[in-house]
């Protein structure tokens, strides 16, 4: 790819030769030879340039570099956009074998789109259906009725439940569960409820599914429940970090973030374009408003209104959770005063008895 193609695919500006053939994206410290494009978009990035063999670089209008200091300069307004745009441009793609790895067991009444790749020892059950262009690595296990949209990419070791239902363009890094069974049982022991020698529990069975929209990404060991009757859901354009838990009957809206570690327990509806950091903890039966925040660490046990930002442990609205954090900080020296104004007192009071 010439460096004069990779400038049209940003939208940047071209300073220099744009025929260099460029076949590898880095960091300035390790570019080695000619057909390394050094990325330079940050302060600390530019800073290595001084050093850096490289010959061709992307930088940010934020950070110019002076004219003619290397043979190429592509400059972007957009440095964040940049970054994502060039990592694709230089995405080859897991390494899998085109058509289907001979180890492969595909049910006989399975649908294959044209393209489809399936790697070793995977399994696809019967009557699921997989669309055009997606990649199946090896060892992923996909159950009975799935289907699966076009241009997918499997990693190795996920497993795929019994009637599924996933969009185009979907990504699931390896070892996640999709559509494993919810974790509910009677009676209801979060209740108030007394849980005495005599109780027994029962399995409540998960008879619904789980519906993935378009462009959804999940991560490396998530896992997301089946509904008990209908679907849990989760909207397009989601993108869900590695070891989160999504559990039965939640619905989770269009294009949200949801980072590592965190825990939707069951029943929760969760609106569009939310942002949940690592860590939250999210309670049962719980609705999370569209364009909601909920900062790291914090654990929701209420509802959040559409556009809050929230934090803290219970998550409260973030300026309430700052203050109190302050004055939690405070209390000792008032303590101090208190202790102190109490021992003037007492001290006014044995005078005046005088």
């Amino acid at each position: 790819m010439r460096t004069k193609d990779i400038a049209e695919a940003l939208a940047g500006r071209l300073d220099g030769d744009g025929a260099i053939e460029i076949d590898r994206l880095v960091h300035p410290a390790r570019a080695e030879r000619p057909s390394d494009l050094a990325l330079a978009i940050s302060a600390d990035a530019v800073a290595a340039l001084a050093h850096s063999k490289a010959q061709a670089v992307v930088v940010s209008a934020d950070h110019p570099v002076p004219s003619g200091s290397f043979r190429a300069v592509i400059t972007t307004n957009e440095a964040r956009l940049a970054f994502a745009r060039l990592t694709a441009l230089f995405d080859h793609g897991p390494a899998l074998e085109k058509g289907i790895h001979p180890t492969a067991v595909v049910a006989s009444d399975a649908k294959l789109g044209v393209g489809v790749s399936i790697g070793a020892y995977s399994v696809v059950g019967p009557r699921s259906r997989i669309g055009a262009g997606t990649a199946i690595m090896p060892q992923v296990t996909i159950g009975a009725d799935v289907t699966i949209g076009t241009q997918g990419v499997f990693h190795t070791g996920v497993r795929i439940g019994d009637r599924s239902a996933i969009g185009d363009r979907v990504i699931v890094h390896p070892n996640a569960v999709i559509g494993s069974d919810g974790f509910s049982f009677a009676p209801d022991l979060m209740s108030t409820a007394a849980f005495t020698a005599d109780v027994v529990l029962t399995r409540v069975h998960s008879l619904g599914n789980v519906a993935i929209g378009d462009d959804v990404e999940i991560g490396a060991c998530t896992t997301i429940d089946r509904a008990t009757l209908e679907s849990t859901r989760i909207g397009s354009g989601t993108k869900i970090d590695n070891h989160v838990h999504i559990g039965h009957n939640v619905t989770i809206g269009e294009s949200c973030i949801v980072c590592g570690m965190v825990g939707i327990s069951g029943s929760v509806t969760i609106g569009d374009r939310v942002r949940l950091g690592g860590g939250v903890g999210i309670g049962d039966h719980l609705r999370i408003g569209d364009q909601a925040v909920v900062a790291a660490g914090s654990g929701v046990a209420g509802n959040v209104p559409a556009g809050a930002f929230v934090s803290g442990y219970p998550a409260q609205p973030h300026q309430r959770a700052l203050e109190q954090f302050v004055y939690a900080s405070r209390q000792k020296r008032l303590h101090e005063k208190v202790e102190g104004l109490a021992m003037r007192l007492g001290a006014l009071e044995l005078t005046n008895k005088k």
